[in-house]
């Protein structure tokens, strides 16, 4: 091995470092422009992985030949974040839709293809065109096999660095040109050519992180004019959770993650909601609130005299930063000793509390996010019924339809109306458009009677303000409150109820927004989640099963196969590692805080399934199929098994201290060593069918990236609601089989 072949081994790192920061941080930026539509996400993981296998397959004729050009494109990739996040912000400005109208599909795959897909490409580039640079100093095999370890090496410390920064140490874009930064300082350490052009990116992004916080400012304001417009910026604050964004004159209007969220001081509501919920409980002395009451219906429940209300508040930067922006009525209600304030998961607090409530809150915006629909899951209700007392009311909030319901506004009512009445005796529903599920026990404590109602509220002295008990005979009119509840009813009969392993509720929200939003993506949701499920399933595996019988048929080369392979297994590993994600985030609900870790769990699972196949390799005798063959059956398997293991797991929740951390670690490392082992088998048939090393891994790459974006795409918003997450995770393995199938009879 020449002595020089060690000092490559920095940019390998350089370009994982560069890529996951670079991932992770435009991905932030786009749910923030997409007014936190979680389908955003989908798309951009399309327009990344399509951008990496389009910037790998450019580079895959003559790859020697741009080996020279490995550490300039590796230096483009590390600036690529952060000239990302401003075009994100710019474009966001220009693209406006009308003002209090929500992004559409088209502009999300626009602002997408601004910056995701090009930063993409630059990973499929510069993957390629450092497998050929390293070709030059190693045996083609060994080169792949270094690359593929130490880039997965540098992106765990990507997504550790990105978890870490963002949020708690530097906002979005300083933390991008830091990250930048760093990268190419790493890519200068190594014996690539171009140093003189590493270094200039290095001293330009230096300059640009030391006077970033103004152009940080400043295309925050852009985007933010384009949210509220007339509205000033008041304040912006990134946390672990969400991105927050504060502006108006008089009253002020919060955005978190890019979509609208309260507007306070606004007594009026307030004031509402609080007497409206506090009244449908027959004595709320202990009120546990799962919602942001502190923007001011908190000071208006006290008025019911509870003897003690505890506010659960999941994210702690974010709380400080209303709080410090709160009237002074609403900062004295947080100062009430009635009041406690606890940094939690709302359902941690639910099942592992042993405290009971005569009132559950669970008030907060339509399950558009996983966050939000895991709360209104049938496990979610199980926890609170547990913590209810007999006589007391779970009250939850959903916006419906002032009129008829139909559409996914019907089926989405339907999951949650459906989810409530398979733990609770009792559930009845205030007319729309912004409704309260009420649920509990006793028909005659849980009650929409507005003259029980109203007697609650008049015992309860409280003094006359902007509401009166008089308005109750309004707002649960007898008759408005039959038609909805019927309407529930029947919609509950014809869609699933939502549960962890299957949380319809996020893709009826998710249709119902791009409806409204008169996208082609909300028909196309819509129209998948009527789909019966096995239909949809046979769809999924259509083409891998096509070509399954065409290899059983003797009609495929072996090259083809390891494409395929290679495909399905980039698919599959998608899949099962979000997840992996997604069950954690349901248990344990605070993923940003772990997502570091567990990202790491997988990247080293990666790291040590390529080396250890490696030298399985070059031990054995097997010919390129058999070991292809043996590669994906025992990835099939561990995707089938981790998907079998995904219902156990909610077990770890109420185990010790980060119990639920370590499994789900633990699985993510078993899922990236099956992944990672596919890529030395799948490259020496590359290899050994013609290609060169830098040829093979353009190769690998597009394949990889082709299959994973097409898993982006489908996994999170449409199958795991559709399937449920051990259905589609025993879907991935099949696909990962049925790839073996074609690989057992390739020519």
């Amino acid at each position: 091995m020449p002595a020089s072949s060690p000092r490559l081994l920095p940019a390998f790192a350089a370009a994982g470092f560069a890529a996951t920061t670079a991932q992770v941080l435009l991905l932030r930026e786009l749910l923030v422009s997409a007014a936190g539509d979680e389908v955003a996400i989908a798309a951009g993981l399309a327009a990344w992985l399509l951008g990496i296998a389009l910037g790998a397959a450019a580079r895959r004729r003559d790859a020697l030949r741009h080996a020279p050009r490995a550490a300039p494109l590796v230096a483009l990739l590390a600036a690529s974040a952060g000239a990302g996040i401003c075009a994100l912000r710019v474009l966001r400005l220009l693209a406006a839709p009308g003002a209090g109208e929500l992004p559409g599909l088209g502009l999300v795959l626009l602002l997408a293809s601004a910056s995701l897909l090009p930063a993409g490409a630059l990973v499929g580039a510069s993957f390629a065109s450092l497998a050929a640079a390293a070709a030059r100093h190693l045996p083609a095999e060994a080169a792949l096999g270094r690359l593929y370890v130490a880039e997965s090496l540098g992106s765990l410390a990507g997504g550790v660095a990105a978890s870490l920064l963002v949020g708690t140490l530097l906002p979005p874009l300083p933390a991008a040109l830091a990250a930048g930064l760093a990268a190419t300082i790493l890519v200068s350490l190594s014996s690539l050519p171009a140093r003189r052009f590493v270094l200039l990116a290095a001293a330009l992004l230096a300059v640009a992180a030391i006077a970033s916080r103004p152009l940080d400012e400043a295309t925050e304001r852009l985007r933010f004019s384009a949210l509220a417009p007339g509205a000033p910026l008041v304040a912006v604050r990134d946390t672990p959770h969400s991105h927050l964004s504060l502006g108006g004159i008089g009253p002020l209007h919060l955005y978190e993650s890019g979509a609208f969220a309260a507007s306070f001081p606004d007594p009026f509501s307030s004031e509402t909601l609080a007497h409206l919920a506090a009244s449908l409980a027959e004595s709320p002395r202990r009120i546990l609130a799962l919602g942001a009451v502190e923007r001011g219906p908190l000071r208006f429940l006290l008025l019911h005299g509870p003897a003690r209300v505890d506010l659960v508040v999941p994210d702690e930067r974010a709380f400080a930063f209303v709080r410090d922006r709160l009237p002074g009525e609403d900062v004295a209600a947080l100062a009430d000793p009635r009041v406690r304030v606890a940094i939690d998961d709302p359902r941690r607090v639910l099942a592992r509390s042993r405290e009971t409530w005569d009132l559950v809150l669970l008030l907060g915006p339509d399950p558009v996010t996983l966050a939000r629909a895991r709360l209104l899951t049938e496990e979610s209700f199980r926890d609170a019924a547990a913590r209810l007392s007999p006589r007391g009311a779970l009250v939850v909030s959903l916006r419906t339809a002032s009129a008829a319901l139909a559409g996914s506004t019907a089926a989405l009512g339907g999951s949650v109306h459906g989810a409530l009445a398979a733990v609770f005796p009792v559930v009845r529903v205030t007319p729309g458009p912004d409704s309260l599920f009420v649920a509990g026990f006793d028909a005659g404590a849980v009650t929409l009677d507005p003259s029980v109602v109203a007697a609650r509220h008049r015992e309860r002295r409280i003094a006359p303000a902007s509401f009166a008990p008089e308005l109750f005979p309004l707002i649960l009119e007898p008759r408005n409150v039959a038609r909805i509840e019927a309407a529930l009813v029947d919609a509950s009969r014809h869609v699933p109820a939502s549960c962890d392993d299957r949380p319809v509720s996020l893709l009826y929200a998710l249709a119902r927004r791009q409806r409204e939003t008169a996208s082609l993506a909300g028909r196309a949701l819509g129209a998948l989640g009527r789909l019966p499920a096995p239909l949809l399933a046979a769809l999924v595996l259509l083409p891998s099963a096509a070509l399954a019988a065409r290899g059983l048929a003797g009609r495929t080369s072996l090259r083809r196969a390891a494409l395929h392979a290679i495909a399905a297994t980039g698919a599959a590993g998608m899949t099962v590692s979000f997840l992996l994600l997604l069950s954690y985030q349901t248990r344990e609900g605070a993923l940003y805080g772990a997502l570091g870790a567990l990202t790491a769990s997988f990247m080293l699972g990666l790291a040590a399934g390529a080396a250890a196949a490696r030298r399985l390799l070059r031990g054995g005798r097997r010919g390129p199929r058999p070991a292809l063959v043996a590669a994906l059956v025992a990835a099939g398997g561990v995707f089938g098994g981790i998907a079998l293991a995904l219902p156990s797991l909610a077990a770890l929740s109420g185990g010790p201290p980060h119990a639920a951390l370590a499994g789900h670690g633990a699985l993510l490392l078993a899922a990236g060593a099956a992944t990672g082992a596919l890529f030395p088998v799948a490259t020496g048939v590359l290899l050994a069918t013609g290609d060169d090393a830098g040829g093979s891994a353009a190769l690998f790459e597009a394949a990889d990236h082709v299959g994973a974006a097409l898993a982006a795409l489908l996994a999170g918003v449409t199958l795991v609601p559709a399937l449920g997450m051990s259905a589609t995770g025993l879907l991935a393995g099949a696909l990962v089989l049925l790839a073996a199938v074609e690989s057992a009879r390739a020519r």
